[in-house]
């Protein structure tokens, strides 16, 4: 699962905000927020999380619930089984202390530069 895990890190997680967005909907599961809600609480502007969100979402890392007849949005965890235990081990291993955070951080923002040709290569 950890490899899975890893795949998942650099590819569909694949900046701050997503992984911000993730562990945030984990530790609150069965509850739905919307993306207002969700920007206020993570302190990000709405396009961005608006963007992420619906990133997650096609991924099948979070599910979107239609409300008001479909013109809003709400956004919780997904109940596939699998999704759920990786979003787990990623969050014990963001929880784990200063390094493993710091890690799964680099890990994120390689796979961030990867996808965005204007940002140089890291020389250290």
């Amino acid at each position: 699962m950890d490899t899975e895990l890893n795949i998942l890190l650099g590819r569909a997680i694949d900046s701050l905000v997503k992984l911000e967005i993730l562990l945030y909907l984990h530790g609150r599961k069965g509850g739905a927020q919307t993306t207002e809600e969700l920007g206020a609480s993570l302190r990000r502007p709405l396009p961005e999380v608006a963007s992420a969100l619906d990133q997650l979402a096609r991924a099948g890392l979070i599910e979107r619930f239609p409300i008001g007849r479909g013109r809003h949005s709400v956004y919780g965890t997904t109940e596939d089984a699998h999704v759920e235990a990786l979003l787990e081990l990623l969050s014990r291993r963001y929880h784990q202390g200063p390094d493993a955070r710091s890690q799964l951080v680099r890990q994120v923002l390689r796979a961030d530069r990867d996808e965005d040709p204007d940002i140089a290569p890291d020389s250290s």
